[in-house]
């Protein structure tokens, strides 16, 4: 190969694909190297070398490239020397302005290092070699995405892990340190009396950090609340997969949050310096009570949103409601004795606990059954044409998304068949014993414990005419609420335990 024109104004155009300078670190070097030596051998005139850390399978991604363009365009160059025509071009686009380039004649050939392109070439040539660069693209992406797609059907992440797991030899595993802070941060959400801002504040305060040492602010809190990773379902683009790592919490506990989360029940941080703020409503116009600060005294009012209700003119200290709401535990409060006897009475009855436990189990592999039935329908219906290919890939997704729940359901269910009843009763019995405890010592809990406490039993209270009118305790307590006779072993093991899976969920919150 010789230059028959010397004048000829050369350009020295090397690419790498990637701007990480830890991969293809002498990828330009040697590229540089190499074409400045084949420059020299050929006699070519380099006027302007151009080094790009860009992919070039997206067009208008590159800024030297459209650089080198405008130059060949104003005739202050007239020839490309580059390692591969597929240096220049992976996409069509761009694949397209050069080939335009030659024909027009304002690029006069274009030399790499195995042949000469010139605008006297046949075109399909040139077709034929950027077309294979830009397959090579195509094929790449969905190699990759296949290998995504398998990865995640063996149910591993093939990312980077979220906060609280580790990436440690190809696999995920929990990071023990962070572990109970994620446990944490969902726990304090589903009570109902934090929001995100409140729960990065005082995480952060109890040593909540990132790896540099850094706060996780309110936006990674929610990231967190969100991801259903940590019960161990993996989400892409919107398919589910069930992961083989340890789940941090419950598909339960990360269920309710989300309900949490749907109806906004946290608390801002603007109410938390008031205690009962956020718990308590009025029973005449159904505004939340609010308060303030006078004198060294905190007073409560109605806030009066509606402008229909005069209960705003009636202030309440903070020391009368806190005597108001010790009533709340007279409803929830049990015979000892009676507990005592019920607890020994269900732990003769396990095997009928037992039993419930292995029917969902069967209830559920049953409909695992009938999604496979559907599936293959599905499909039959999709191979004989008679079904869009965009309304089968969605309604594949969503029998896939229902099956990847029903397995985690039946994983988590093991565990409670498995696990011995005799602790599972305890926790029950602690739940009934947890208000009489709780009321013996709440006067004497700190401000914030009485709040953790009543959020903890109860969605809200309403006041009216300075008394409690009504109380909205959350799901275990209202029913233990509705219990008429507290003393009678009859009202406790009636209908109360005709789902005992229910209590041992509520028992375990």
């Amino acid at each position: 190969m010789t230059n028959e024109n010397p004048a000829t104004k050369y350009a020295l155009y090397c690419r790498k694909s990637t701007e990480d300078d830890n991969r293809q670190i002498l990828s330009l070097d040697s590229q540089e190297k190499e074409m400045l030596k084949l420059a020299k051998d050929l006699g070519f005139n380099i006027v302007q070398e151009f080094r790009e850390s860009k992919s070039a399978k997206k067009p208008d991604n590159r800024p030297q490239f459209s650089e080198l363009v405008n130059m060949i365009k104003q005739g202050k160059i007239d020839g490309i020397i580059c390692w591969k025509i597929d240096r220049l071009s992976r996409n069509p686009i761009d694949s397209a302005i050069i080939q335009w380039l030659l024909q027009q004649n304002q690029l006069k050939i274009i030399q790499t290092m195995e042949r000469q392109y010139l605008p006297s070439d046949n075109a399909l040539l040139f077709n034929v070699e950027s077309g294979m660069a830009n397959q090579y693209i195509l094929d790449l992406s969905k190699n990759v995405k296949r290998g995504i797609r398998a990865k995640l059907s063996q149910g591993q992440w093939p990312n980077k892990a979220p906060i609280g797991y580790l990436n440690k030899d190809l696999k995920i595993v929990v990071d023990r340190p962070r572990v109970e802070f994620i446990k944490k941060v969902f726990a304090m959400y589903n009570a109902g009396q934090y929001g995100v801002k409140e729960i990065s504040e005082i995480l952060y305060t109890d040593g909540f950090r990132s790896r540099g040492g850094k706060k996780y602010y309110p936006s990674a809190i929610h990231k967190i609340l969100t991801n259903s990773f940590y019960c161990g379902i993996m989400e892409r683009n919107g398919e589910k997969y069930l992961g083989k790592y340890e789940p941090i919490i419950s598909k339960q506990l990360f269920e309710d949050v989300q309900v949490v989360l749907s109806v906004k029940k946290h608390v801002k941080s603007k109410v938390i310096p008031f205690t009962f703020r956020g718990l308590l409503k009025c029973s005449k116009c159904g505004c939340m009570l609010t308060a303030s600060k006078k004198k060294g005294h905190i007073y409560y009012y109605c806030t009066n949103g509606k402008n229909i209700c005069e209960e705003h003119k009636a202030y309440l200290t903070e020391d009368y409601l806190t005597n108001e709401l010790m009533s709340i535990f007279d409803q929830l409060v049990f015979d000892e004795e009676l507990i005592e006897l019920c607890y020994l009475t269900k732990k003769e009855q396990g095997e009928g606990n037992l039993k419930y436990l292995e029917d969902i189990e069967l209830n559920l592999r049953n409909r695992l059954v009938k999604l496979k039935d559907r599936r293959n329908a599905l499909l039959d219906v999709y191979l004989d044409r008679t079904l869009d290919k965009t309304v089968y890939e969605d309604r594949s997704q969503q029998l896939n998304n229902e099956e990847v729940d029903i397995l985690k359901d039946l994983s988590e269910l093991k565990n409670k068949i498995t696990e011995a009843d005799t602790d599972t009763l305890e926790r029950i019995k602690n739940v009934f014993l947890k208000p009489k405890r709780i009321k013996n010592s709440f006067l004497d809990l700190s401000l914030e414990k009485k709040r953790e406490v009543l959020f903890s039993l109860l969605w809200n209270a309403e006041i009216g005419n300075k008394k409690i009118a009504n109380i909205s305790f959350k799901p275990l307590y209202k029913e233990m609420s509705e219990v008429a006779n507290k003393s009678d072993f009859s009202s406790m093991l009636g209908d109360r335990d005709s789902n005992p899976d229910k209590q041992v969920q509520l028992a375990r919150r």
